[in-house]
């Protein structure tokens, strides 16, 4: 068999052995033998021989006390150094021409740099629109869309200057949406956070609608903001429309590309819930129990 033959070919009990470590990997944490094996479409004394080859070379290791099988330090080792080099930007681009030929509109991609939130993606429609989402624009941080991702997610260190610089101009744009002081903005945030994405209409150019939504890393922290731009009355913003769920769903499947487990409810929510996205129980204030009903909770 030729040089080019075999590499086509490949080694089948690699592939193989691969149905293990998936199985692994998209379990809750270390798993017994009989469910590896039921997972990977393996008999227990096959995935019990796959699995002792993996524990050698440091793909899996298995706890002494309860003899389940996890994640090894080699498969740590690799995961942590594909996510290293992982590039959002490259990633997104994809994502970008997808959401732009389902929902018809401008998308781009707003990341962090030294003068603020700062669009390095898009991906263009033949609308008019187009004209105002250009590459390299720093975006305010109050009255764009993706500005209002950073300043509810991105860290307040680097934010803070920004948004009191906005909030110092009485006749700037900030001031014109309602936002006079921290407490309009941190409003403003609160909710963004609650339901995940933001919009903004008519803030920077009278007539646009823009709906922006959080890209996370495996650290949890904010990488990016995915972004839809159009044409007031023509794109949806509102919570429950079908572009802000579109939206909401694809930031976070890119979020987990780039390892944001945190993600993955919230794309589930995006697809099955099409209800608007409010707090939580736990964001929302509860009212107090009445002295009597504290009393009763605490008789035996």
């Amino acid at each position: 068999m030729s040089d080019s033959k075999t590499t086509n070919a490949g080694v089948q009990s690699i592939e193989v052995g691969m149905g293990l470590l998936r199985a692994l990997a998209s379990g809750d944490g270390p798993m017994k033998l009989t469910d590896l094996a039921h997972a990977s479409g393996l008999s227990t004394s096959r995935a019990h021989k796959y699995l002792a080859s993996f524990i050698r070379c440091g793909l899996v290791r298995q706890s002494g006390f309860s003899s389940r099988y996890g994640i090894g330090p080699l498969a740590a080792e690799l995961g942590f150094a594909a996510l290293r080099n992982m590039d959002v930007a490259e990633l997104a681009q994809q994502v970008l021409d997808d959401l732009r030929d389902q929902l018809q509109t401008v998308t781009s991609l707003t990341v962090w740099a030294n003068r603020g939130p700062t669009i390095i993606r898009r991906s263009v429609h033949e609308q008019s629109v187009s004209l105002v989402v250009q590459l390299g624009a720093v975006m305010p941080m109050l009255t764009s869309a993706n500005g209002r991702v950073f300043s509810a997610f991105h860290g307040g260190a680097e934010t803070a200057p920004l948004i009191e610089a906005e909030l110092a101009d009485p006749n700037g744009r900030a001031a014109r949406a309602g936002m006079r002081t921290l407490r309009d903005v941190e409003s403003l945030m609160e909710k963004v956070r609650a339901q995940g994405f933001a919009a903004a209409t008519s803030t920077m150019h009278h007539g646009i609608t823009g709906a922006s939504a959080p890209v996370f890393d495996y650290t949890g922290q904010l990488v990016a903001a995915l972004t839809l731009v159009g044409l007031d009355g023509v794109l949806d913003v509102s919570a429950e429309g079908q572009p802000v769920r579109t939206l909401i769903k694809a930031a976070a499947e890119l979020s987990a590309q780039v390892g944001g487990r945190m993600a993955e409810k919230a794309a589930q929510e995006a697809v099955h819930q099409p209800a608007r996205v409010t707090a939580s129980r736990r964001d929302t204030p509860q009212p107090k129990p009445r002295r009597s009903e504290v009393r009763a909770r605490r008789l035996p």
